[in-house]
């Protein structure tokens, strides 16, 4: 009968490598544990997507997983963390759309010694992975301007932005940097021309506030939309199609959410893609695999200086027709050689 050492089969099991080519740093006896607590909107199918990925890629590396939804409720949000400090998780990956939770996540997971992802919102606590926030909304707005530009020559009635003021800075650098993009296109827009909503960056939940501008500004027709995501940018451009004024509407959002498939606005000119679903591939192989592995990073919890950063992608909308539905996205990313991210996969102007 052939013997093997205790020796020989603890240097054979550090052998084995992860999925992203580290070597799992955990006891042998307990897996690794991630807690993944996805949006929970019901807007938009990414934040399923995200939770997908995660799962898949953590089952690669032979971790456990667990998920949860934060119903983006910040009081959820702060539970769910709390759940995840009992269930015992390694680390945590979020998206908290709402977040006021966050320094008491922070808090709480901190006590737990239980390191923390947040995806696009930064917290002083967590480490941060993302878009270059401010980047997108710059480029985005620049492209939105060359729409203008050629069409308007520079002279539309309103410049309408779609704000989510719970996404604090956020916001401030996703829409106010599309005004800025806008502005370096075509600066000498007049300030009574730029007017602003709440939006919540949900269609469904800006339409009244859209329809409330729109009545204000009764003689306004070329109509230029810019705003936190695609959702804020359609419910604008929805509301005016209600009231029937939405002939020479144009927005330019930002997320990408909406902007492929079959059933793509008209007045959607484009939009700056994050691939939102793919997320979980940074996180990962940036930050979780080597805290599984022992190696534990220097926290980086800025926007600006990240964990792991998310290009931008602007696209118009004739452009995003090349790029594949989400679920194909998601599918080939899961095939692609580990730590591939969806940007290097499907942005057409790389």
């Amino acid at each position: 009968m052939l013997r093997i050492s205790k020796r020989a089969i603890a240097t054979m099991a550090l052998a084995v490598p992860l999925a992203f080519g580290v070597a799992w740093g955990a006891n042998a006896a307990e897996k690794f544990k991630l807690g993944m607590a996805v949006g929970g909107n019901t807007c938009c199918d990414w934040m399923k997507a995200q939770g997908d990925v995660a799962r898949a890629l953590a089952e690669k590396n032979g971790w456990d997983y667990i998920e949860l939804s934060n119903n983006n409720d910040p009081a959820v949000a702060l539970k769910n963390a709390k759940i995840f400090a009992q269930e015992g998780v390694n680390a945590m990956i979020q998206f908290n759309g709402q977040p006021a939770s966050n320094p008491a996540i922070s808090q709480a997971m901190n006590a737990a010694k239980i390191p923390v992802v947040t995806y696009d919102i930064a917290d002083p606590g967590m480490y941060f992975v993302g878009i270059d926030n401010l980047a997108a909304g710059i480029a985005g707005g620049e492209q939105l301007g060359k729409v203008i530009k050629e069409k308007w020559a520079c002279n539309p009635d309103l410049v309408v932005s779609a704000e989510g003021a719970a996404a604090g800075i956020v916001n401030e650098w996703r829409t106010g940097g599309m005004r800025t993009g806008l502005k370096k296109i075509c600066p000498d827009i007049p300030a009574e021309k730029w007017v602003s909503f709440e939006s919540q960056g949900d269609a469904a939940v800006g339409l009244p506030a859209a329809r409330d501008l729109l009545a204000a500004h009764p003689d306004a027709k070329k109509m230029a939309v810019v705003g936190l995501n695609d959702g804020g940018v359609l419910s604008l451009i929805n509301a005016a199609e209600q009231l029937g004024r939405a002939d020479e509407v144009i927005g330019w959002g930002q997320d990408g959410a909406f902007i492929t498939g079959d059933n793509v606005n008209p007045h959607l000119a484009g939009s700056v893609f994050y691939f939102l679903e793919g997320y979980a591939v940074y996180a990962i192989r940036d930050v979780i695999a080597p805290i599984a592995a022992g190696q534990i990073p220097p926290l980086k919890a800025a926007a600006d200086n990240p964990a792991s950063r998310v290009e931008p992608c602007p696209v118009s909308a004739e452009q995003a027709k090349a790029v594949p539905a989400m679920a194909e996205r998601v599918a080939k990313l899961l095939e692609a050689p580990a730590g591939t991210t969806a940007y290097s996969l499907f942005c057409p102007n790389k």
